[in-house]
């Protein structure tokens, strides 16, 4: 027979989050996985020498839990340069930030995106959601998104040319619906510290907290059948019998596992291509300012970091976060020659990642953070129990774990 302390189902950044703090206090525990790796939805494959995230993805080096679980040194973390080139319907356009990078202040005030009042008034909500704690970005009143834009008086051209595109480009919500205390919160993430990836793909996070646990305490290929308050049934048969059990799938196997609430999903289409040249040499992100198309933003990964590409290619990443059904590879390429020249038509295209369920929406008015430990006496942790974010999965991972630590006790 089969037990442990704790047993994890789910192996994501929540399920890694919740077994390492459980194991670190002298618990045994036991992770149950469905897939073949670690990581969940943040995942990297190596495809004819490219490294491809299972979709565009980002971390977010100011995230205050992963300070505290991951070890960035050993990530080898490499950065995007803060600001953005922005499509406009002219040319491209840089807004940089002058408060990190003074080189950029005078490219910056000048650039055709908004006007010099929406770029004071970026400053000072800048200001307003750094001060104070990070909880206190969470405690505030919440509205949408498009809501509090307008509240702060942006103007029209400045949301649709450049805070639209940023912020759907993190939290897939072109329409700015979700919660005003998400996009706060990922505004002073972004403005405390930079968007970066591991060196060798955003699958080193997972990767990384997999290793850190005992070996044999990760199960792969063992899809939870079911769960009860002290045992994981697995779809083979076999029960593992546990002191305490947490449900660390996604937000879809844990309604199925737990009996969860579900909120909405954002998805997301990432277009792979190579190319021998990039369409652009900084590692900045590249925003599709001009209100129409599919393609919402761009990254040059290789131009971020150079492991993602052989030598002497470039790895495009072009993602849209709207339902791209019944456009085609051409109709892509097509927007994407308007911007960087004829040039596109010899990309390679590698593959393409449709990922429908890529992030919990959370709304104004959903109660997050939802609590770690149901009725049934089964601890629940992921980002859709938290924040739609890798800081969220933490987060939640290691409540759910303190929680069943203080049950145990």
């Amino acid at each position: 027979m089969n037990m442990a302390d704790v047993v994890v189902v789910g192996a994501g950044m929540a399920g890694l989050a919740a077994a390492l703090t459980a194991y670190e206090k002298g618990h045994d525990v036991l992770v149950v996985e469905a897939s073949d790796a670690v990581g969940g939805r943040v995942r990297t494959d190596e495809v004819d020498g490219y490294l491809l995230d299972r979709g565009f993805q980002i971390f977010l080096t100011a995230y205050p839990v992963a300070k505290r679980v991951l070890d960035f040194d050993a990530l080898d973390l490499r950065r995007f340069q803060p600001g953005a080139l922005v499509q406009t319907n002219g040319a491209a356009a840089k807004l940089g930030d002058p408060l990190r990078r003074y080189e950029d202040l005078v490219e910056t005030v000048k650039a055709p995106v908004g006007t010099p009042l929406d770029k004071i008034r970026l400053l000072a909500w800048m200001r307003k959601v750094r001060s104070g704690t990070v909880d206190d970005v969470w405690r505030a009143g919440e509205c949408t998104t498009a809501v509090r834009f307008a509240d702060l008086k942006f103007s029209a051209d400045f949301i649709d040319t450049f805070l639209r595109p940023l912020f759907a480009g993190i939290t897939l919500d072109p329409e700015l619906a979700v919660t005003s205390r998400f996009t706060e919160f990922v505004f002073r993430m972004l403005s405390e510290g930079y968007g970066a990836v591991p060196a060798r793909g955003m699958g080193q996070l997972g990767a990384q907290l997999g290793a850190r646990l005992p070996e044999g305490s990760i199960w792969l290929n063992s899809p939870a059948e079911s769960v009860e308050e002290h045992a994981v049934t697995l779809a083979g048969g076999e029960t593992i019998d546990a002191r305490a059990v947490i449900v660390a799938t996604d937000m879809d196997h844990a309604a199925e596992l737990a009996g969860t609430a579900q909120l909405g999903w954002n998805g997301v289409t990432t277009w792979w291509f190579s190319a021998d040249e990039a369409p652009y040499d900084e590692p900045l992100l590249f925003l599709n300012g001009t209100g129409a198309g599919v393609v919402n933003n761009v990254a040059v990964l290789s131009n971020v970091s150079p492991f993602y590409a052989p030598a002497g290619k470039a790895l495009i990443a072009v993602s849209s976060p709207v339902n791209v059904e019944g456009v085609s590879e051409s109709d892509i390429r097509e927007e994407l020659a308007a911007w960087f020249g004829g040039g596109v038509s010899s990309w390679e295209l590698l593959r393409v990642d449709d990922i429908g369920h890529a992030q919990p929406r959370h709304l104004p008015g959903e109660a997050l953070p939802a609590p770690v430990k149901l009725d049934s006496g089964l601890w629940v942790a992921g980002d859709h129990r938290m924040n739609p974010s890798i800081n969220g999965a933490l987060q939640s991972g290691r409540a759910a774990a303190r929680s069943v630590l203080s049950s145990l006790s």
